[in-house]
């Protein structure tokens, strides 16, 4: 496949969208031309935690009608299956295992799908224990998935269990396993330096590793919010532009990732045309109804920490930014600020603790337990 890869991955902790909210998504990846929907969410428990169950008729008939409306539109779906957990690599060259996940691709590939993803990430280091006898989980790894492109005669997308730079660390053998066995017709799904980049280019691979010349495309979780779920980052999206095959994993609210679609889709082409990204940020959230006064709480909803970045310096609350909040509060009034309701509300309450100005009882009344007790020791 040469076509070029921008769109939605369906990859986070903590939220499943409906087949409704899945067409929202679709309606945007088409109006930015954006061309790939990738499926593989981790709160579908046949997905991942239940790999082995097949889903039932009702699913599969839901899955292929979205294929359908996906193909009208443009876009091609991925669908994944992560084995990763328990698969038995003894099963590797014929097995209950293999059948299983042999069964549930060409299901998913019966039904619509134009691609399978074959996810081994977010697993423990127990290889040992079921290994198969390979001394390699990059090799076992690689060749499953070239077994599987073999058994349905197409390209696999991967997603490796070393998937960012700074995982290779801990495991430097297994990405030059894993590339040495996998064959280069397949896709290697790749975060860059970091989980959570603030350059993200899945070929700072190469930084550890020398590939096959396997096509890698950026999972990009500049936007994610499930590894910290107090926290939402709306601002523009920054330091990708040499990714040109990119699939954004965001938060699992439906207008919040539509927005940010749109904001990933404007942003990339302000960076190529050489023209100001601020300019079609605000655009973007002006779009998408959000008011002005937001504008003056942004900071605190831009971007992540990252690795090995100073902290961000964020400007002291004024009567302006309280004025702002109230505003988002009470009287911004859409199914986007519903999305964000939680996320203004705690700021609010988290700043007037850092003040001293939030009140013991309301202190004890919102807030965690373990948080109450750090919050009042400061008293």
């Amino acid at each position: 496949m040469n076509e070029w890869v921008q769109g939605y991955a369906e990859g986070y902790y903590g939220r499943l969208l409906t087949w409704a909210e899945r067409r929202q998504i679709l309606d945007t990846l088409q109006r930015n031309g954006q061309n790939t929907y990738y499926y593989a969410p981790k709160e579908d428990a046949l997905h991942r935690w239940q790999w082995r169950v097949p889903y039932s008729a009702e699913w599969r008939d839901a899955f292929g009608q979205f294929c359908k409306q996906a193909n009208l539109r443009g876009i091609r779906v991925v669908a994944g299956v992560a084995p990763g957990l328990d698969f038995d690599f003894n099963h590797l060259n014929g097995g209950s295992d293999l059948e299983s996940l042999l069964e549930k691709c060409r299901q998913l590939t019966h039904d619509g799908a134009h691609q399978i993803s074959l996810l081994m990430d977010d697993i423990d280091a127990d290889f040992a224990q079921r290994s198969g006898g390979l001394a390699s989980e990059g090799l076992a790894h690689a060749r499953l998935a070239n077994i599987l492109g073999d058994a349905l005669g197409c390209e696999v997308w991967v997603t490796p269990r070393i998937y960012a730079n700074e995982l290779a660390i801990e495991e430097p053998n297994y990405l030059p396993d894993f590339f040495s066995e996998l064959c280069a017709q397949h896709t290697v799904l790749y975060c860059g330096s970091d989980i959570v980049a603030h350059q993200a280019d899945p070929h700072q691979i190469h930084e550890v590793v020398e590939t096959g010349g396997q096509r890698l495309v950026l999972w990009d979780n500049l936007y994610a919010n499930d590894y910290c779920p107090r926290r939402l980052y709306v601002g523009p999206w920054q330091g990708r532009s040499r990714a040109s095959d990119v699939l954004l994993n965001p938060t699992g609210r439906v207008h919040t990732d539509c927005l940010l679609l749109d904001i990933m889709a404007v942003c990339q082409t302000a960076q190529h045309r050489n023209e100001d990204i601020m300019q079609g940020w605000v655009s973007v959230l002006q779009q998408h109804g959000v008011p002005d006064p937001f504008l003056e709480l942004a900071l605190f909803f831009f971007h992540p920490v990252f690795n090995e970045q100073p902290y961000p310096a964020i400007p002291s609350a004024t009567a302006a930014t309280y004025e702002a909040i109230e505003e988002c509060l009470w009287r911004w009034k859409t199914p986007l600020s519903r999305e964000w309701y939680e996320y203004l509300f705690g700021l609010k309450h988290d700043l007037l603790a850092d003040k001293g100005e939030l009140p013991i009882l309301r202190i004890q009344k919102t807030q965690n337990p373990p948080l109450v007790s750090t919050l009042l020791r400061y008293r």
